[in-house]
């Protein structure tokens, strides 16, 4: 029996193992925005924050390994018109994001865009789930925001398996106008699913060490 143990741990650690990189992700869209955008620019829009208009360097969500591109040095312009500015006198609320499928989520990446650094995001939390309306979800950090930093800055959350995550936002640095984002994105893998002829195998094991056990009792 402790053979059969020690073999199924060795297959669920090989397991592990089959999972690739995490890659960098732009969330498909925006679905929540009670914080709503500032009036006054080119553009100021929530989908702001998902467009790559600010970056020194674009990265190709879904292919672009994460640790690289955040490490290379990439900065967001910090330019209002390329950056999401929240409704005037709005300094705190949620922005929903929806990945487009489900993902193990485990770090989020954030540009300041403000031009006035008062306005950076200061303090924010994020919260994971696999439904839409988070009937059932799960906090994965809170966490301070970085003001005057225009590259990016990652925020290591709780590994999650999620499609739709919840940016709750404290308020800024003390600017009288908005918050303000430059452009936000995921570290992410796919959601594995067990290899069927490897289900089949720990499900042989299974049965064979009950009947090992049984055997051993009589």
């Amino acid at each position: 029996m402790k053979f059969i143990n020690v073999f199924i741990g060795f297959l669920l650690l090989s397991l592990g193992s089959i999972a690739q990189a995490g890659v960098i992700l732009s969330a498909n869209s925006v679905i929540d925005n009670p914080m709503g955008e500032l009036i006054c620019c080119s553009s100021t829009g929530v989908d702001e924050m998902l467009s790559q208009s600010g970056l020194s360097s674009n990265y190709t969500s879904g292919v672009t390994d994460f640790d690289t591109f955040t490490t290379s040095g990439v900065t967001h312009s910090g330019g209002d018109g390329t950056s999401w500015l929240s409704a005037s006198g709005v300094y705190s609320g949620y922005v929903t994001f929806d990945l487009g499928a489900d993902y193990n989520v485990e770090n989020f990446a954030m540009w300041n865009g403000a031009s006035g650094i008062t306005a950076s995001v200061n303090g924010f939390s994020l919260t994971t789930s696999l439904f839409s309306d988070f009937s059932v979800s799960t906090f994965v950090g809170s966490f301070s925001g970085q003001q005057a930093n225009y590259g990016a800055t990652v925020y290591d959350i709780a590994d999650t398996a999620a499609r739709y995550v919840k940016f709750d936002i404290a308020g800024n640095f003390g600017n009288g106008c908005c918050v303000a984002i430059g452009d936000v994105a995921f570290d992410v893998n796919p959601v594995a699913s067990v290899p069927e002829p490897l289900s089949i195998a720990l499900l042989g094991l299974g049965l064979a060490g009950m009947g090992f056990a049984r055997k051993k009792r009589s």
